[in-house]
């Protein structure tokens, strides 16, 4: 495998500011961050992405994203916090080792570029909604 500068955060050999660990999931502060608090939740056991870690991991890195939201919402009173998890390159996922990007929001600039995109969404027909639904319902019984 190809070095992972996720796993070296983990096993301490690369330097980071980190927050908070438990067995299987670690925090630490962005190096490039978007606003203040700006904190990475990562498995400390490699897995590429959400398809790949294992429920357990899973649910320890989201309770620790909750944990760290609540800090950072206390300490630094954010207008709002995004939870953003990318899976793939087309998602916007650059490192990758599953992570989720724990995001406090100062202002509305995000919200106004999310209305811009919001905009340019095409309304569904219903047809087309009862069609995809019924295929995931299928898929989701397998």
């Amino acid at each position: 495998m190809q070095e992972c500068q996720f796993c070296e955060i983990a096993s301490r050999s690369k330097e980071s500011e980190i927050l908070y660990e438990t067995e299987s999931a670690i925090s630490f502060l962005d190096h490039r961050p978007v606003s203040k608090g700006h904190t990475l939740i990562v498995s400390k056991k490699h897995f590429e992405n959400l398809f790949d870690v294992d429920q357990d991991t899973l649910c320890e890195v989201m309770k620790m994203a909750k944990l760290i939201s609540i800090k950072i919402n206390t300490l630094y009173n954010p207008t709002g916090i995004n939870l953003i998890q990318n899976s793939g390159e087309q998602a916007g996922q650059t490192v990758f080792h599953f992570h989720v990007h724990v995001i406090p929001r100062y202002d509305d600039d995000y919200n106004k570029r999310l209305g811009i995109e919001a905009q340019k969404r095409v309304r569904s027909t219903n047809l087309d909604l009862k069609l995809t639904a019924n295929e995931l319902r299928l898929a989701l019984r397998n």
